[in-house]
């Protein structure tokens, strides 16, 4: 053990007269009161003495020059009364030979001193003992390549719960589950955190330890504990630090074949999409009077691994949420899934489905942490009709994404045939936007008007002018004369069903105008 450990045990009473500079190992407590004891010595002890053998002017320094030369730890001297202090000349001698000296209360036996160098010295013993041990289980759990067992073996150490998150909807847990409180409380600290480990409140008062796993930035992996920080002993927090480097590995493992699951997905679904059989399909056998349902995710690019993830994240979310199972195709900025939903009796089959889109999309926006756009549709079979739907799916989720349905999710079979329109290219139909309402914008924006806003209101109201007028706040011969102003800019007639359609569709391409960019 280390010198200012045993110093710093309260109930010796130990107290440091010349503090050493460096750190100090000790490996035995030896007490002597002999003039030269350094035949009997081996090197690193601590040496007790009550100093019978100071009888001349010079012992104390020859006893101390003869701990040095065989190599003694430290000196401690058991002086005579309660008030004493160690005499000057053991003093001096100490110091001038950079010798450690330590102050023995008069009270108290130097066995107590052994003693407690012994219990320390066995406790090290046996933490040491129960690293090695804790090391040979991570390893075993290590080699069956399950993060799982890896969590579960960690677990059986502390005699506690811990839990490893991996973004926010993968969860390895020993074998108890932690309450979802915790995982949220551990993800969310995790990724704001700046160094570890953190601690993360709980509403009932306890808290949870956060320590990182991942060593990409930003982390998205960490290692929850069902402990604060400062309960943690010294023994369990090596623990903990000791097994980051298997979780670390595990997780390095689990992306890799996370990635090379998704690549052989996006494989088997190009050659669906291309009407070339995928070896095993996309989808399983169906089970009787269970229909296909397929959905397009859409968000802003993440990382590989980060959309990968949502392999693991995706399935376990939908399979209560009225989807049997669920087959993920991962990737950067989209990712494709293909439900199994076994209809529920007296429930709309649309409304079923889209409760297990919406539970999906809820999942995917947690795993991303991005705002995520849906759109899907129903698979006529499992196999055959699934370009289709991809490609309908794929069309509603960018038609979400324009915010013209006003919701995050859309289903293709509720998309009017100008809906599908606006999911073209987002550069062609913005400009066409911009040419319609172009000269309206322009318009406002130099003589503060509001032409936009009246015709978006107008049209809304199904072209009735006193509903409009009521809706805008303004009397019905103000809205003519707004709708007049309207013709006479644009150059159309909102009596022709075909500019009325153009104004529609303009107005619902899913941006504002911009003055002064004008499509010519």
């Amino acid at each position: 053990m280390y010198l200012h450990e045993l110093v710093a045990a309260e109930h010796l009473g130990l107290r440091f007269v010349l503090r050493p500079n460096r750190t100090v190992s000790i490996g035995w407590v030896h007490s002597t009161d002999m003039a030269d004891p350094s035949a009997y010595l081996g090197g690193g002890e601590l040496i007790l003495t009550t100093g019978l053998w100071r009888r001349g002017a010079d012992d104390a320094e020859r006893f101390v020059r003869s701990l040095r030369r065989a190599g003694a730890a430290a000196l401690g001297y058991g002086v005579e009364t309660p008030d004493a202090d160690v005499p000057a000349d053991v003093r001096d001698a100490c110091r001038s030979a950079g010798l450690p000296l330590i102050r023995v209360p008069h009270e108290l036996p130097f066995i107590e001193v052994a003693r407690a160098f012994h219990a320390a010295a066995n406790a090290e013993r046996h933490d040491l003992r129960r690293l090695l041990d804790n090391h040979e289980a991570l390893s075993a759990a290590a080699a069956q390549g399950d993060m799982s067992a890896l969590v579960g073996a960690l677990a059986a150490q502390l005699s506690g719960d811990v839990w490893v998150v991996d973004g926010a909807g993968v969860v390895w847990t020993g074998a108890a589950a932690p309450p979802p409180e915790a995982v949220r409380a551990t993800w969310h600290r995790g990724r704001v955190a700046a160094a570890f480990p953190v601690q993360a409140a709980l509403g009932d008062g306890s808290a949870v330890t956060v320590m990182r796993v991942d060593e990409t930035v930003p982390a998205r992996c960490f290692l929850g504990c069902a402990r604060s920080v400062a309960s943690l002993t010294a023994a369990e927090r090596r623990v903990l630090d000791d097994a980051l480097p298997y979780l670390r590995g595990e997780l390095t493992r689990l992306r890799e074949r996370r990635g090379h699951a998704a690549a052989r997905e996006r494989e088997r679904l190009a050659l669906v999409e291309s009407g070339r059989p995928a070896r095993g399909g996309l989808v399983r056998a169906v089970a009787a009077g269970s229909v296909v349902a397929v959905a397009v995710l859409g968000y802003p690019a993440v990382p590989g691994p980060v959309a990968d993830s949502l392999l693991d994240a995706v399935p376990p979310a939908v399979r209560g949420a009225a989807a049997a199972e669920a087959v993920v195709v991962p990737d950067v900025r989209e990712s494709v899934v293909i439900l199994e939903v076994a209809p529920a009796s007296g429930v709309p089959l649309s409304d079923h489905v889209a409760r297990a889109v919406r539970r999906l999309l809820e999942c995917a926006e947690l795993q991303l942490d991005r705002v995520v756009h849906a759109g899907w549709t129903l698979a006529r079979d499992a196999q055959g009709d699934l370009p289709r739907a991809v490609t309908a799916a794929r069309l509603a989720a960018r038609l979400a994404a324009t915010g013209a349905d006003g919701g995050r999710m859309a289903q293709y079979e509720r998309l009017g045939t100008h809906e599908v329109l606006l999911t073209l290219d987002s550069e062609i139909v913005g400009a066409f936007g911009d040419l319609v309402l172009g000269p309206l914008a322009d318009h406002d924006a130099r003589h503060g008007t509001q032409l936009v806003a009246t015709l978006t209101e107008f049209l809304e109201r199904d072209c009735a002018y006193q509903a409009s007028a009521e809706a805008l706040g303004i009397h019905v011969n103000t809205l003519r004369y707004r709708l007049t102003t309207i013709e006479q800019v644009t150059g159309r007639d909102l009596r022709r069903m075909a500019d009325r359609v153009d104004f529609f569709l303009a107005l619902r391409c899913g941006r504002d105008p911009e003055p002064g960019r004008r499509v010519r």
